[in-house]
C-alpha cells in the first residue's frame, strides 16, 4: 500500500479552509486486522492505536518505527488520557474499561460493572477539565464476534458513563441505540457524542457537578460509502470531526458537513497529531494513514 493523493467530497467552500488541495494521504503502517483508538502523546511524540480483530494495542514514532505496546490487550478499542498522563482503554473482551498504570505492562481495571451488572463493551473514552472520565457503553464486542466476545448483554441499555475520581461509576444517558465517539468542545462545556445506528450527533451541556442537560440531535452523519458516525474530535476553533460514510467528516461550528475527507477503507477513528496538532492520523480498518490538515486540534494531555 503506498502514499497517494488525498480524495475529498466537498460539500461548502469553506472546507478548503481547513484542507489543502494538493494533501497527500501518507501510510504510516499496514497489514492490521481492525485498527481503532488513535491518540498522540504532544511531549513525548508517539502515537497509540489499538488492532481490535488482532487484540493488540501498539505504539509508532518517528524515531521508533512501530513497536507493541501491549499483547494481548483483551480487544481493546478506544484510549485516552487520564489526569495524570497515564492511558486508559475500552475492552471488548473483558466488558471494562481499564488504567495502564506501568506503560502497558500492568492494567488495573476502573470500571467494570454498573449496578452489579457487568458493562456491555466499552467503546470510546474521554476526560473533561474536572478529571472526570466520560465512555460509551454500546453492545458491539457482544454482537460482532470478530471484535469481541459473543454473549447475551447484562444491562439493558446502551449508554455514556461518568467515571468519578473518587471511583464512582454514573450512568449519565441511557437513550442511545449505540452510542459510540465522544469529544468535548475547545472550552469543555459541550459533550459530544454519536450515535452509530441513529447516524448522528448529539449535543449536552456540561455543568459543574458532572450532569448534563439537552442531549438534541447537533447534526446528522449521513452521504455515501462504508461507515457510521464513530470516532470524533474537536478542533481548537470548534469544529467537529466524525467518522462516517466514505471517511471523516468536517463538520462547522453549526453542525454543518463542510465535506469528508475520503478514505481507501472504512474509517474508524482519528486522532491530531505532530507538532502543532496539525497532522491527522486516521485509523482505518487495516492501515493507520496521516494527512495534514490546516486545523489544528485539541492536546490529549
Amino acid at each position: 500500500m503506498t502514499d497517494q493523493p488525498a480524495k475529498f467530497t466537498v460539500r461548502n467552500d469553506a472546507f478548503f479552509d481547513c484542507m489543502e488541495p494538493g494533501a497527500t494521504l501518507e501510510v504510516v503502517a499496514n497489514g492490521f486486522g481492525f485498527t481503532e483508538g488513535p491518540i498522540w502523546h504532544p511531549r513525548e511524540k508517539w502515537l497509540l492505536f489499538s488492532d481490535i480483530m488482532e487484540s493488540r494495542q501498539y505504539k509508532w514514532s518517528k524515531a521508533d518505527g512501530l513497536t507493541p505496546f501491549r499483547m494481548p490487550s483483551n480487544q481493546a478499542n478506544g484510549n485516552f488520557f487520564d489526569a495524570e498522563g497515564q492511558i486508559v482503554s475500552c475492552e471488548h473482551a473483558s466488558s471494562s474499561l481499564v488504567l495502564h498504570d506501568h506503560d502497558g505492562k500492568r492494567v488495573k481495571p476502573i470500571a467494570t460493572h454498573f449496578e452489579g451488572k457487568e458493562l456491555n463493551s466499552p467503546n470510546d473514552v474521554v476526560r473533561d477539565n474536572a478529571g472526570r472520565i466520560w465512555f460509551t457503553d454500546p453492545t458491539f464486542g457482544r454482537i460482532r464476534e470478530p471484535l469481541g466476545i459473543l454473549r447475551e448483554p447484562m444491562l439493558d441499555f446502551q449508554g455514556l458513563f461518568r467515571l468519578d475520581p473518587d471511583g464512582s461509576l454514573h450512568a449519565v444517558i441511557r437513550d442511545f441505540q449505540q452510542p459510540n465517539g465522544l469529544c468535548f468542545s475547545a472550552d469543555g462545556r459541550r459533550l459530544f457524542v454519536n450515535d452509530s445506528w441513529g447516524e448522528h450527533i448529539r449535543v449536552f451541556d456540561l455543568k459543574d457537578d458532572g450532569s448534563v442537560t439537552g442531549g438534541e440531535v447537533w447534526a446528522d452523519i449521513t452521504g455515501d460509502g462504508e461507515g457510521v458516525p464513530d470516532g470524533m474530535k474537536c478542533t481548537q476553533d470548534d469544529k467537529i470531526l466524525c467518522n462516517g460514510p466514505g471517511g471523516v467528516h468536517i463538520l462547522s461550528q453549526t453542525g454543518e458537513t463542510l465535506g469528508v475527507i475520503l478514505m481507501p477503507e472504512k474509517s474508524t477513528n482519528f486522532c491530531f497529531g505532530d507538532d502543532g496538532l496539525s497532522t491527522l492520523y486516521v485509523t482505518a480498518s487495516t492501515s493507520v494513514y496521516r494527512i495534514p490538515t490546516k486545523m489544528v486540534g485539541l492536546a490529549m494531555i
